[in-house]
């Protein structure tokens, strides 16, 4: 991730408030918009950030003239953007969603993606994903939308592609959907990466990849010609299921003992510069003579009482000959000595979640120690109840990693090719043009860098392109503790941060040509032509903010029964 100095400005002072009005135009839509909330038992995280960051205005990276939305009957509306400053807007209800339930307990909100000029996929939230015919998407085009087939399971769609081979009649078309299962531990995210291909007229499925993650997901887009996938997620993580071949399961088998099955993490391990340091917690009967533990130069292997604790690739070579182990009252300590000191290890074993990282041998203990008092109560106790038991904790309590990376997945391979820590947070991430994966924001100093995933047919190395700035936005962005999302137009002229309810922060760039005003700098007189300025606009509704959507002329705000276009540029 090498910023562009030439789109970085050392010199910017700040935005200017203005005060100018803005034309804000509203609109009732035909049908409520769906909006639905998680279920009594989808109380993770992962449930909630799912639920409340879904953006219901969908965009279309192949026509900048519409956008669409889907009603609570799920109906899909087409929006004709050059209609709404009239007082006629364009609602068309191009598809509807066929309904197989009326109650919608504990599923998602529906998603639609548009995976070329002709072709989109949608789900109705509940796990069915159809393959829809549109034909050409224009503002103007009444065409009636026509559903090719069905294949599902509950998901949230995320991203598609479609891939067609030259000198080939065959399409390949490729989704990435987004899964909150329980899965051995707590609730985790799983992302399925679906294949289908086009022969004889039909679409029939090809292949699935399954990845779980279990610290979250922030971003996840397929790779132009649809043979890698980009992700920004926290570590560990890993492939647990290939319909076309065996991969080694990442997550705690059935076969664990009940202790193991119950903590789900059977290691702690830390690293500094020189070593890496692990930590195993066995009964304190454990003699030496119960232990074989096994140090090679990439692999790893540990045996307690005859049965395999852990065998596996270590992350990166080791020092044999300066690496040792000890056991102490029942806890296993190992020292690796690394051999290249400036590789920082992401993983200790290839493929093994259970592993947990920590700063320390004194954090390893503190951890030891929640473990051991969040278990419950055992028979022989005296039947005192726990000073509190696992059930009270919540997912804050958890000591999630902080450190955030960007991967990239070989889906040909299943390994993971690239790698990079993330400096900067996760600002949002936007629409690119047709065939490219969203870009993505990341905050660098107190900016907003705006990055282009590249696809793979470049003869070149893959990497992440610095296509734009957008100042100060980092800094800004973390004041808004109410902000539900932030969006861009594709000229980055603009970004608006949108509250939950009721305010609206536009910051226009020094690029942007519609200042509406000359501005002069008293020291000198010198006559500024374009200024970076910030506009506040409240928008006329007591109703939450379900979507926003920038585009190079208008600002989309869209509630449960109201969409709001404001035009920020002429």
């Amino acid at each position: 991730l090498r910023p562009k100095k030439d789109l970085l400005d050392p010199t910017f002072e700040g935005y200017k408030l203005s005060l100018d009005a803005l034309p804000v135009y509203k609109h009732e839509v035909p049908v409520a918009v769906e909006h639905l909330k998680p279920s009594d038992e989808q109380l993770s995280y992962s449930h909630v950030k799912t639920f409340g960051l879904h953006n219901h205005l969908i965009e279309d990276p192949w026509s900048d003239e519409i956008a669409f939305f889907i009603s609570k009957d799920l109906q899909i509306f087409k929006i004709n953007l050059h209609s709404l400053a009239s007082q006629n807007p364009e609602f068309t209800s191009v598809w509807q969603i066929p309904q197989r339930s009326e109650r919608r307990d504990g599923w998602f909100n529906a998603s639609l993606s548009f995976v070329s000029s002709e072709l989109a996929v949608v789900t109705d939230g509940g796990g069915v994903l159809h393959i829809i015919d549109t034909n050409i998407r224009t503002s103007t085009n009444s065409h009636t939308w026509e559903v090719s087939t069905a294949f599902g399971e509950p998901f949230k769609v995320l991203h598609s592609i479609l891939n067609a081979e030259e000198g080939s009649q065959l399409e390949t078309l490729s989704v990435l959907v987004l899964k909150v299962e329980s899965i051995e531990t707590p609730f985790i995210n799983c992302l399925e990466w679906i294949e289908y291909e086009h022969k004889d007229g039909n679409w029939s499925f090809k292949q699935l990849k399954r990845l779980a993650i279990p610290h979250g997901l922030d971003y996840a887009s397929i790779l132009s010609p649809g043979k890698s996938i980009c992700l920004i997620a926290r570590e560990p993580f890993g492939i647990i299921f290939d319909s076309t071949k065996n991969v080694a399961a990442p997550l705690p088998s059935p076969q664990m003992d009940e202790d193991e099955s119950e903590n789900k993490v059977a290691y702690t391990w830390a690293e500094t510069p020189e070593e890496v340091t692990l930590w195993v917690n066995f009964d304190k009967q454990t003699s030496k003579h119960d232990l074989v533990v096994k140090i090679e130069s990439q692999t790893l292997k540990i045996v307690h009482k005859n049965q395999t604790y852990l065998d596996g690739e270590l992350a990166h070579a080791i020092s044999v000959d300066t690496s040792t182990w000890t056991l102490s009252d029942g806890k296993l300590e190992i020292i690796l000595s690394k051999n290249n000191q400036s590789l920082n290890w992401s993983h200790l074993v290839l493929n093994d979640l259970r592993g947990r990282k920590v700063l320390d041998a004194e954090t390893a203990a503190e951890y030891e120690t929640v473990l051991n008092t969040t278990k419950d109560t055992q028979p022989g106790n005296g039947g005192r109840p726990p000073i509190f038991s696992s059930e009270q904790l919540e997912e804050c309590d958890d000591d999630m990693m902080d450190e955030t990376y960007i991967f990239r997945f070989d889906g040909e391979t299943n390994q993971f090719t690239h790698k990079a820590i993330l400096s900067g947070q996760l600002l949002f991430f936007t629409e690119s043009a047709p065939g490219l994966a969203p870009a993505f924001c990341l905050r660098h100093d107190v900016d907003g860098l705006i990055w282009q995933p590249m696809g793979d047919e470049l003869e070149q190395p893959w990497g992440c392109l610095h296509t734009a700035a957008l100042q100060a936005l980092g800094y800004i962005q973390a004041s808004k503790e109410q902000r539900k999302f932030t969006v861009a137009p594709p000229d980055m002229t603009y970004a608006a941060l949108c509250d939950a309810f009721t305010h609206v922060y536009i910051y226009r760039q020094p690029n942007c040509s519609s200042t509406g005003v000359e501005m002069v700098h008293r020291p000198t007189g010198r006559k500024v032509g374009n200024i970076a300025r910030q506009q506040v606009l409240n928008i006329d509704s007591s109703e939450e903010c379900l979507g926003a959507m920038a585009t190079n002329t208008f600002l989309l705000i869209l509630t449960s029964s109201s969409l709001f276009a404001i035009r920020v540029n002429s």
